[in-house]
């Protein structure tokens, strides 16, 4: 399925955006996934350690590859097994226990591909990955009840300002519903808190027509209702890209990276599925940027979502489905 292009196609520089791309899955080794981005893409292999390796100076940049729990990438395993006697430094087979440690964690814990940001107009490149994962047997999202794993979109902001990044927080809360039952997000996903939806307390006060926030109320807000990294559409790297010191004072954790981009974390990674694609699950993000630039459309659906929460006393996730199903209709 082709990529569509966003409605804003170049950022405040007047340069072609750009979108980053994190594969969770396993069934197929970081060494080898590391030599099938290099025959892809370019690049020279570096391997950080048992559990990361790096792909640098590739056509795209540099693209990382780990295991995706931070117990591995940070040794946290050693503090662990030194608070019940074991130092790891002076095992003679220190090698074989990082082995077994990432033998047994991926039986649960997802191996990730990393891309650096790329182009919108290049993003087809990416389709020759999966097939490349998909020809080894790579298994993702659907393969396992107990694999959870996810497709993450980084998707450069077309504007650095408190207004736009509202705007597309506006637009994601109210397709969200739409997305998650088009997509058929895997029960494995809804059971982890990783996708948590955002509150309908938080919904109500962001959609209210006289909600104008500047940058530094609009993230005070975002903590001040409760949201974590942990949400379909986590702001935190963007917040912590523009206002580095007052996102990390109110951030409980440091797992959250800076960065100019959303990080939607929805979309299913189901890679073994001949039938899915990148481009399907972009495409369900570009309904978000293409809502966010048509203002009017925007505040009409607040309003009317504000009201049919008011004058309905069971939920209106039924019926809002429909109504925003007869939008992206109209508009795909």
């Amino acid at each position: 399925m082709k990529f569509k292009t966003p409605p804003v196609p170049k950022n405040q520089k007047g340069e072609e955006r750009s979108v980053g791309f994190e594969f969770e899955f396993t069934g197929v080794e970081m060494a080898d996934a590391a030599k099938m981005v290099v025959d892809l893409y370019g690049g020279e292999t570096e391997q950080v350690s048992g559990y990361e390796f790096k792909v640098k100076d590739s056509d795209f940049g540099t693209f990382s590859l780990e295991l995706d729990a931070s117990l591995f990438l940070n040794k946290k395993y050693e503090g662990v097994l030194k608070s019940v006697g074991l130092d790891v430094e002076k095992l003679q087979n220190k090698d074989k226990l990082e082995d077994t440690l990432r033998e047994m964690a991926s039986t649960v814990v997802p191996f990730e591909i990393i891309t650096p940001p790329i182009p919108f107009s290049q993003l087809d490149a990416l389709n020759k990955l999966v097939d490349k994962l998909r020809e080894w047997k790579a298994k993702g999202t659907g393969s396992s009840f107990f694999y959870a794993f996810g497709l993450h979109l980084n998707p450069e902001v077309p504007e650095l300002t408190a207004e736009s990044l509202l705007r597309h927080l506006k637009a994601y809360v109210m397709l969200d519903a739409w997305i998650r039952q088009d997509a058929d997000i895997d029960i494995s996903r809804k059971l982890t808190p990783y996708i948590n939806g955002y509150e309908m307390k938080y919904i109500r006060h962001i959609l209210q027509e006289g909600y104008r926030p500047d940058l530094e109320t609009l993230i005070r807000d975002y903590f001040e209702f409760d949201n974590s990294r942990n949400r379909p559409l986590d702001m935190l790297p963007v917040f912590r890209f523009l206002e580095e010191e007052l996102t990390e004072e109110l951030l409980d954790e440091k797992l959250t990276s800076a960065r100019p981009a959303f990080h939607y974390r929805l979309p299913n990674c189901s890679i073994q599925d001949e039938s899915w694609s990148l481009g399907e699950e972009w495409n369900r993000w570009w309904l978000v940027e293409r809502l966010a630039d048509d203002e009017q459309t925007l505040n009409q659906y607040a309003r009317r979502f504000l009201q049919m929460d008011e004058k309905t006393l069971f939920s209106v996730k039924r019926k809002w489905i429909k109504l925003m199903d007869r939008w992206v209709q109209n508009v795909r």
